[in-house]
Formats: C-alpha cells, structure tokens, sequence
C-alpha cells in the first residue's frame, strides 16, 4: 500500500472495485427491471423506450470526488449502499404532459407501503419507489425533472437505481445540457452569456414541445385539420433545425448566419417526404428525427471544409439533371447553399451525400417536374407530343430556376412556379394544336417563361 496517496483515492478505488466485481449482479437487475417497467407501460401509446446505464467506474470516479462523498461516508461499501443512481433507467415519452402522466401511473400501481416509507406493488414484491418526494423536483439549474429513488432486491442484495422520466425535447435538452455545461471542465470565459442562451434554448424546446402535442392532437382528431397539422409539422422541424444549428454554428466558427430560409426550405422538404406515409408511420419518423437531431449535438461539425458528393449526379430528366449540376455548383460557392446541403447531409447522415442530393432533387421535380402538374396537357394532346412538350418546358424551367436559384424555391417561390407553369400550359393550348406547331414556336415560349418569371 502507498502511504503518501491520499485516502479518498484509496476509498475511491475501494468502491471502483465493489461496481466491478459485482458488474454480474447489475446487468441482471437491469434486465428484470426493464422487463417490469415494459409490462407496467405496454398499454401506454405515448412511452417512447425505457434505457438504462450502469454507472461507469470513471463516472464513479468522478461523482466521488466531484460530491465530496468521501467527507460524507467512511467506507466504500457505504458509498454504494447511499449512492442513489448506481443504476440510472429513463423512462423516455413523447410529450411533456406525458411525464407527469407517467408519474400517475407509477403511484397508481405502486399503492403498498412498507416500513421504510417505500412503495411496492405486491406483484413485484422485490422493487421499491420513494413517492414521498414532490414531483417535479426542481433542479441546481431552476428547471424541473421527475426524478425518483428507488430499489431493486436481487439475490438478497439491494441495488439503488434512480428512475427519470422525460419527454423528446427534454432529453434532447438534458443532453444538451449534459454535454456542454455538466460535463465540460474547461474554463468558459462569459458563463452567464453560454447560461443565457441555454435557458433560450430551453424555452424554444418547450414551444416545441406545444406544437408537437398540437399536431398530434390535430391527427388523432380528424383528417380534416390535416393542412393546419403540415404547417405545424413546418414549424417545428424549423425550430428544431435551427436551435441545433444555430449552436453548433456559434461554438464552432463564432458567428451565425440568418437561418430562417434555410431551415424553412430544409423542413418543408421533410415534411414533403412524410407526407405521404400514413399517419403512424409519420409519426414514426418524426420522433425518429427528433432523436437524430439528439445525435446530431453531439458531432463535431467543420462548417469551412468543402462539400463532395460520392459519384457523378445522375438526374431522373433534364429537369433534375439542369438544375442538379446548377445547385451542385453552389455547394461550395455560395454560402447559404453550403450551409443547407451542409445540414441537409448531417440529417441524412444513413444515407451518402449522393443519395440525399439524389432525394432532394426528386422532391424538386415533383413540385415543378412531375406530369400531375401537366394534366392539361396531356389531355389535350397524344401522350407523346405531351411528353416531348413537358420535356421542352421543365428544361426551360430549370435554366430559368437556375439563375438566382434561391434558397427559398420550395418554400415563397412555390406558389409563383405553379402559376408560371399554368400560365404557361394554358398559352401552348390556346395556340398550337401539335408539338410541330410548338417547336416552330418554342423560342416564343421560352421567352414567355423568362418574362413571366421574371415580373
């Protein structure tokens, strides 16, 4: 034994060993008390996962000294005995207003009390809640947690474990929090600044949270409220695209730009591809995409390195191919470009920058590109003159979109291509009775586009 190391390292180290001899007898507990919560909350549509973790030795480590708990116990079976969250389990829901819920459900099947103060249910004789706690609790940082003590007695031994229970947004923000602040000994020159915006920060994933309730209330309720329900859907991939961005942004370079027309375009994409699955796989997908955003905090993101995609763009049509090659110039050239395939391939990070580049221009083609657009014309001309026509115009359409191409072409200029296009096909039906009419006038045409788009 050292006589000069301090002993709380020895008891320390002492309490290290008890968490790794008996690592055995912790997984076990874990996995029967996952089971129990899983059947307690099979009936539960709004639990979202139950996950759990085993306290790490440099966690352990860490919690010692950092707590002083080597003032407060003289041994290291002590320090077990009385550390609450040996095992930590969270009890993952959708919604904020579902946490407490969760908390109901608990004190309802959880009714016996032992003489310890602690409550059992008789069918699971061996795990113990402490419900003598007001609930919320409210933290070190001023915002609430449903955090209970419990127990769970496994081979005649007790094992301490600390139950959470939290929504999508408030364990994206308690990893926020985690990462940033909790876990980050460096020195951070204006903390009360880095304490403002995360108390922002925190106040946009409550409003968040508001609109994801109101959606889902709006699709559970009927379809009719199926538009008012996208424009929430809009709003809240925006807010949460740009409450994680905007912070990586800052820490990373130092300064932000204006987000809004990126994160506009980037949800309604989203949205886009949701919107024709049904609703519970939507929804699916949605919290899916809450959890990446979660993810996605914890990445490193180098905002200055230059985008490359994996191969050569190969588009669907002219539309798609045109355009592709105009947007796959910006990527590196201009800004506000770089900044949205930039976010755009860290949300898609299962798929290649070639596949979601792919995807995108897809989506664009089915705003300005697809037939359903044209059906007027198809009616009013032999199937292949009306191919070869709606060939003409989307390639005039994509040099045209390709000119400014604005960050905002699937959101504000939307409405003004549609009427552009309908103009357009109402003009060439008025006028030309085959395609051997139209292409003695497409110049006519194409100058029409141009002048149109352009007022």
């Amino acid at each position: 034994m050292n006589e000069n190391k301090l002993e709380l390292f020895s008891l320390t180290e002492g309490t290290v060993q008890i968490l790794n001899n008996n690592q055995e007898l912790y997984i076990k507990a874990v996995s029967e008390i996952t089971l129990h919560l899983s059947k307690l909350f099979k009936n539960f549509d709004q639990l979202m996962d139950i996950n759990t973790r085993i306290k790490s030795p440099s966690s352990l480590k860490e919690k010692i000294i950092r707590n002083k708990l080597y003032k407060l116990h003289k041994t290291p079976e002590e320090i077990i005995d009385n550390l609450s969250d040996l095992i930590g389990v969270l009890i993952e829901c959708r919604f904020n207003k579902n946490e407490g819920e969760i908390l109901e459900i608990i004190k309802h099947k959880f009714n016996e009390k032992n003489e310890m103060g602690l409550y059992y249910n008789t069918n699971i004789p061996n795990m113990f809640f402490d419900l003598s706690a007001e609930q919320p609790q409210i933290q070190k940082n001023g915002h609430k947690i449903y955090r209970i003590d419990c127990q769970y007695i496994i081979d005649n031994t007790k094992v301490n474990f600390e139950l959470q229970i939290k929504s999508l947004v408030n364990t994206f923000w308690s990893d926020i929090e985690h990462k940033v602040i909790y876990k980050n000994n460096v020195y951070i020159p204006y903390s009360s600044y880095i304490m403002e915006m995360l108390t922002a920060i925190k106040g946009n994933l409550v409003g968040i949270d508001k609109m994801l309730q109101l959606v889902n209330d709006q699709i559970q309720d009927s379809s009719a409220h199926k538009a008012t329900a996208q424009i929430d859907f809009n709003l809240a991939i925006a807010k949460l695209i740009s409450d994680t961005f905007v912070a990586k942004m800052s820490e990373s370079i130092g300064f932000t730009v204006n987000f809004k027309s990126i994160c506009d375009l980037i949800s309604g994409y989203i949205v886009n591809k949701y919107n024709d699955l049904p609703v519970k796989e939507a929804q699916s997908a949605f919290l899916d995409l809450v959890h990446r955003f979660n993810d996605i905090y914890g990445r490193e993101i180098n905002w200055e390195e230059k985008i490359y995609l994996e191969g050569e763009f190969v588009g669907e049509d002219k539309f798609c191919q045109i355009f592709g090659d105009r947007l796959i110039s910006f990527m590196n050239t201009d800004f506000e470009w770089h900044i949205f395939f930039l976010i755009l391939f860290q949300i898609e990070s299962d798929s290649n920058n070639l596949e979601s580049f792919s995807d995108f221009m897809s989506t664009l083609k089915y705003f300005y590109s697809d037939k359903l657009l044209y059906k007027e014309l198809y009616r009013e001309f032999p199937e292949e003159d009306a191919d070869r026509i709606h060939s003409e115009i989307t390639e005039v359409l994509a040099y045209t979109l390709s000119t400014a191409a604005s960050i905002t072409i699937i959101d504000s200029e939307n409405e003004k291509i549609l009427k552009l296009i309908s103009e357009v096909i109402t003009y060439i039906i008025i006028n030309f009775n085959s395609y051997e009419e139209f292409l003695e006038n497409k110049k006519a045409v194409r100058l029409m586009i141009l002048d149109k788009w352009e007022q």
